[in-house]
């Protein structure tokens, strides 16, 4: 296996990338941390308890979407194959937004995998006695970690085919390409998609939604 040599990506991270793929995470720790920071359980009403328990949900679905697209992208591009185009299955180059590989997808469920599993072994630790006493409900957040991953990166696929450009210029996929680069390139080519949303926009939203 070989990454091609026409898939280029910026390891650069800015403040908005910082934002959109960690802004909602940590908000979610924050009020966590607010409202159940120092409490016992026997301390919370059974509407609190319900509350802790969707705010695990949100922060995993969260972070696994978020690694589900991340090992998706960067394991995706090992694949010998050409990935095809999520919503109408046709050979795209690769780097292409929108673009799925059966690699790429089993590393989504995996990267998912990994964010569930070590929230599973994190909340047993610390809430060991309230899950086995059953004021907690056991659920194998593995096995959560790993659906919403692969449901965050579809999401994160699809909103990139659609409503995210991707341009051939110089026989490499870019991007994020403002009217002033698009003119100068004599030879860009739309390969999928509509310039509304940015790069950093599809990820925001697509973590937001899972």
């Amino acid at each position: 296996m070989s990454i091609d040599p026409s898939y280029t990506k910026s390891s650069c991270r800015d403040w908005k990338q910082v934002l959109c793929n960690g802004g909602i995470g940590s908000l979610l720790s924050l009020i966590y941390q607010y409202m159940f920071d120092g409490r016992q359980m026997d301390q919370l009403t059974v509407g609190e308890r319900k509350l802790m328990v969707l705010l695990i949900w949100a922060y995993i679905g969260f972070y696994a979407c978020c690694a589900a697209d991340t090992w998706a992208s960067e394991l995706g591009a090992l694949s010998s194959d050409w990935p095809v185009l999520i919503t109408t299955l046709k050979p795209v180059p690769p780097g292409t937004n929108g673009g799925i590989s059966k690699l790429g997808l089993l590393a989504s469920f995996a990267g998912g995998a990994a964010i569930g599993l070590a929230a599973d072994i994190c909340l047993w630790i610390q809430y060991f006695s309230a899950y086995r006493s059953g004021v907690l409900p056991k659920i194998p957040y593995n096995m959560l970690g790993s659906l919403l991953g692969m449901l965050g990166s579809l999401t994160d696929s699809l909103l990139g085919a659609t409503m995210q450009a991707s341009y051939l210029i110089n026989k490499r996929v870019v991007s994020d390409v403002d009217a002033r680069e698009l003119k100068k390139a004599d030879d860009a080519k739309l390969v999928c998609g509509n310039d509304i949303l940015s790069n950093n926009m599809v990820n925001f939203v697509a973590s937001a939604l899972t």
